[in-house]
């Protein structure tokens, strides 16, 4: 297990409070452990969402297809590379 070594401090209402409190009371864990828990495992599946896409069949197949598919290059992309000025290196 890591070491705690960071602290993190918030402000809250009486009523959330008590609130979380009964909750942590509940479950047998004190009021810290709770709220790390809750924070931790809001975080991992917050973070996954973000950094992963799931896709049905269908949707996964057409991505597979453009993946494979020729490139094309965008006109207006390959007009702006030909008018670009070279570019000069700073040593």
């Amino acid at each position: 297990m890591p070491t705690k070594d960071q602290r993190r401090e918030l402000r809250l209402s009486s009523r959330d409070d008590d609130l979380i409190t009964e909750a942590a009371g509940l479950l047998g864990l004190s009021v810290s452990e709770f709220l790390l828990d809750r924070a931790v495992a809001d975080a991992e599946a917050i973070v996954e969402s973000h950094r992963s896409i799931t896709l049905s069949e269908r949707p996964f197949e057409r991505f597979l297809a453009i993946l494979d598919a020729p490139v094309k290059p965008l006109a207006p992309l390959v007009a702006q590379l030909r008018r670009a000025r070279p570019l000069k290196h700073l040593d």
